[in-house]
């Protein structure tokens, strides 16, 4: 997590669902209290078609994941980033779910 994805997080929650600034600070302190942050070092332009996008990308680089895990089309047209693959949660969890089982 980065400052600037909670960011598009709180514009998408009021933009798109309307919801007030008190229940967006809720949910900025909710998401930071579960999540690791990651201070990104470079600014990525990468996806033309929804800039806001490369804030995730650069916050996987900066936190060094193993995956990219989205639901977003345009990240997902990407297959991969530096190395990490990009998949959606449905896939994800089928792969993490398959290599608990392996354990």
């Amino acid at each position: 997590m980065s400052e600037a994805i909670l960011d598009e997080i709180g514009g998408v929650l009021a933009r798109k669902f309307g919801w007030q600034p008190d229940d967006i600070a809720e949910a900025r302190k909710w998401i930071t209290g579960i999540a690791r942050t990651a201070m990104p070092a470079v600014q990525l332009s990468v996806i033309k078609e929804d800039p806001a996008d490369d804030r995730i990308l650069e916050c996987a680089v900066a936190a060094g994941a193993d995956y990219i895990v989205s639901g977003d089309n345009d990240l997902l047209r990407l297959g991969q980033y530096d190395g990490m693959p990009v998949m959606n949660p449905s896939d994800f969890l089928t792969l993490f779910q398959s290599r608990e089982h392996e354990r």
